[in-house]
């Protein structure tokens, strides 16, 4: 369809949502404190320098052309003091080698000064990955199919500090309201992938857009040629899924698959035999390990932290070992085989000492690779993208929550919980300050719904801190990078934050990509931690 364009006339005016050429899907701006803020009408020729760095080859390319139509829009948050008036336009996202992306964007400063050295990564890509903090890395593509974040390419083949494939910016480069520059990074992506979405911590994702041929797009200055490209090194993070539930948890990603059962149901209290209860539960794990795995699968046993350590690491064996010999007897698949250890107290799946905590403690993993067919390609969008987007009022909030205990004195709004694909979905939210002093922020991330609903990551300035509650009480959590064990560093796909709270007459907006129930689960109760539930939300398609 046509391009989109989203005033949020029916809220305060403060809020701008995004043009976008194939519909919305959470990348609503937002403007923190100021109330009533406009779009800019037109943007002039930046006077700011962008540059490739200094150590790098050199880079041949002419300038974008300001007029250049936007595939998508994405507005800054608001509150960043550096960024966080932005906007921000895809214009290009060209195949300019077999393996590789070329995005190019148009940053507009809307309202005050915008510092485009402050687009730089956070640790989703890696932390301390790229080796300026004006290295224009901050961009990532999102490509569903494949379920991974493609980062800009490194120059070199380091884990910290690669010089990027991307547009530098001088430290003092700042645009003035009204002011535009062009900037490019480059990325590496599968020849099969045809369409990715475009995605900024401190700004929201795009929908799908296609990615073009080469040479169908003029080029930014200091662009790479192909050599260059060739010699890059790529950066891709995947994706893992993450539900919980009373009986099992389960966390995938495109080629693992984690499942925690509870022993609880699987064992009687200190026992190491198996109940009447485990069949159903274990027979669905072999099913799925079954059809779904290779090599060897591993049975992990955990305990909570009552009784020594030495007492919780046999029980822990003995009932790995036990759900090892169930699984070998219910498996046919003559290619995988099993192991089995224990790990007692030593790995909770979360802190605290409450018996809610210990409960979901209290599990025994059993952890495969999967065979994955290759995904199918998705069909190329044919209309092109419009280049003056209608307006529209999307009407009021989808929910509305108010703060408790030491959130006491914000209130939230839910704009958007709609579905990016099968497995992934897109929250939005706008926090507004209602009454008192100023509350800090990372209240949400400890708060003791984060005990009661579990952590994904212990980063207070990423916005983790939301989780769906299906019907059936399952509970649907942020996607994240993956974790070898409980106690690795895991990041969300979501907003990183540099406000650390909220006083009178601010707003902050937030969002997050969180696990998709099934498709047959149209409603959920979306649970922001800290704040009364938001109950019976319909999601959007």
């Amino acid at each position: 369809m046509g391009g989109l364009m989203v005033v949020w006339r029916a809220r305060p005016r403060w809020w701008l949502a995004c043009g976008l050429a194939l519909g919305l899907v959470g990348c609503s701006p937002g403007q923190a404190g100021d109330p009533e803020p406009s779009p800019t009408a037109a943007t002039t020729t930046a006077s700011a320098p962008v540059s490739s760095p200094a150590s790098s080859p050199a880079a041949t390319g002419s300038p974008a052309p300001e007029a250049a139509p936007a595939l998508a829009t994405l507005y800054g948050d608001g509150h960043d003091e550096n960024i966080g008036h932005a906007r921000i336009d895809v214009i290009g996202l060209e195949r300019t080698t077999p393996t590789s992306v070329t995005a190019r964007f148009r940053v507009t400063a809307d309202r005050r000064p915008v510092r485009l050295g402050q687009f730089h990564s956070y640790d989703l890509a890696g932390q301390n990955a790229y080796d300026y903090i004006q290295a224009f890395s901050g961009f990532f593509l999102l490509d569903d199919a494949r379920f991974a974040v493609y980062h800009p390419m490194k120059r070199d083949d380091v884990e910290v500090r690669a010089r990027c494939l991307c547009s530098y910016s001088e430290v003092s480069a700042t645009l003035e309201p009204g002011q535009s520059a062009t900037l490019w990074a480059v990325y590496h992506v599968p020849p099969e992938t045809t369409s990715v979405a475009v995605g900024f911590h401190g700004a929201g994702l795009t929908p799908p857009l296609p990615i073009s041929p080469a040479g169908t797009g003029p080029k930014v200055d200091g662009e790479p040629d192909a050599a260059v490209i060739e010699a890059a090194y790529p950066n891709t993070t995947q994706l893992v899924t993450r539900t919980s539930g009373t009986t099992v948890s389960v966390a995938e990603s495109g080629t693992r698959v984690e499942i925690a059962l509870n022993t609880d149901v699987l064992f009687e209290f200190d026992k190491a035999t198996l109940t009447g209860k485990a069949k159903e539960e274990l027979r669905r794990a072999a099913d799925r390990i079954g059809t779904e795995a290779k090599g060897t699968v591993k049975i992990v046993g955990h305990t909570d932290d009552v009784g020594t350590e030495a007492y919780n690491l046999r029980l822990s064996v003995r009932r790995a070992e036990a759900v090892r010999k169930a699984l070998r007897s219910l498996v046919r698949n003559p290619g995988v085989s099993f192991t089995a250890e224990g790990k007692g107290e030593t790995q909770p799946a979360v802190k605290g000492t409450s018996e809610r905590a210990r409960a979901r403690n209290r599990r025994v993993e059993v952890i495969f690779e999967r065979e994955v067919p290759a995904p199918s390609p998705r069909p190329t969008p044919s209309s092109a993208p419009s280049a003056e987007p209608a307006a529209t009022d999307p009407g009021t909030p989808l929910a509305t929550a108010r703060g408790v205990r030491r959130l006491t004195g914000l209130n939230a709004e839910l704009l958007e919980l709609r579905r990016i694909s099968r497995r992934g979905l897109i929250a939005t939210f706008s926090l507004s300050h209602a009454s008192g002093g100023e509350v800090r922020l990372a209240e949400g991330a400890i708060d003791r719904d984060a005990e009661e609903i579990g952590v994904i990551t212990g980063f207070h300035t990423e916005f983790f801190w939301v989780a769906l509650t299906g019907p059936d009480g399952t509970r649907y959590l942020p996607l994240t990078t993956p974790g070898d064990d409980p106690g690795s560093p895991r990041h969300c796909v979501c907003s990183v934050t540099t406000l650390k709270s909220l006083g009178p007459g601010r707003r902050v907006r937030l969002w997050v990509l969180m696990t998709a129930p099934p498709e047959e689960v149209t409603t959920v109760d979306v649970n922001l931690f800290g704040f009364t539930p938001m109950k019976g939300v319909r999601i959007a398609a």
